[in-house]
C-alpha cells in the first residue's frame, strides 16, 4: 500500500494522477483550486501543505499572499508570506502542460491510446477515472525525462523532505533549464 501524503493537494483527476506518479506515493485530491484553497486555509492553516492547482483559473485572493519563488514556462511555485505552504501554478492548465511535455520528448500519446489534440485530450481527463488510468501512468513515465516533469518532481521531492527547511536556492536551481542539480 502506498504512502498517502495529506499535504501534497492537487486540484483535479490528472493532476492526481500525476503528481501520485512522480511522488510515488497517493496524496490529498480536491475537486477545484478553490478547495484546495480552503484546505490551505482551514485544515492545513498551520501546518505545511503544498497546492497544486491550474493558472487558468481567476486568480485566487490566496495567490496575492504568496511570493513567487521560481518559474519556467508552465510551472510557477509560490510561497506564502507567513506560512510554510506553498502552491505550484501550472500554466495555462495540467492539461496542456501534459501534452506539451509529450511534444517536447517526442512521444506519440496515441501510442497510449490517448488524443494528442488538446480539447479531446481534457475531455478525458477531466473524467473521475482519470486518476487511475493506467494510459496516464504510462504516458507520465514515456515523458519522465522532460525538463520541467523533472522540475516538477524535484521541486515536490524536496519540499515533501524539507517541509519546514526547504532550501529556495536549491530550488531555484531545479527551475534552470539544465535540471542537472
Amino acid at each position: 500500500m502506498k504512502q498517502k501524503i495529506l499535504y501534497v493537494m492537487p486540484e483535479c483527476y490528472v493532476d492526481t494522477n500525476l503528481i501520485e506518479y512522480l511522488l510515488n506515493a497517493s496524496v490529498n485530491h480536491q475537486h477545484s483550486c478553490s478547495k484546495v484553497v480552503a484546505q490551505l486555509n482551514t485544515t492545513f492553516s498551520e501546518k505545511f501543505a503544498i497546492g497544486i492547482i491550474d493558472k487558468d483559473k481567476v486568480e485566487l485572493g490566496y495567490v496575492k499572499k504568496c511570493r513567487t519563488i521560481a518559474e519556467s514556462k508552465h510551472i510557477t511555485l509560490l510561497k506564502h508570506q507567513s506560512k510554510s505552504q506553498y502552491l505550484i501554478m501550472v500554466a495555462p492548465a495540467i492539461d496542456g502542460f501534459i501534452i506539451d511535455c509529450a511534444k517536447e520528448q517526442n512521444v506519440n500519446m496515441m501510442n497510449f491510446g490517448l488524443p494528442a489534440a488538446l480539447q479531446d485530450f481534457i475531455k478525458i481527463s477531466k473524467n473521475v477515472t482519470s486518476n487511475k488510468d493506467p494510459r496516464f501512468k504510462n504516458l507520465f513515465a514515456a515523458i519522465k525525462d522532460n525538463v520541467e516533469i523533472k522540475t516538477l518532481k524535484n521541486t515536490l521531492k524536496h519540499l515533501c523532505q524539507q517541509q519546514y527547511h526547504t532550501d529556495e536556492e536549491l530550488i531555484k536551481r531545479y527551475f534552470q533549464t539544465d535540471n542537472e542539480v
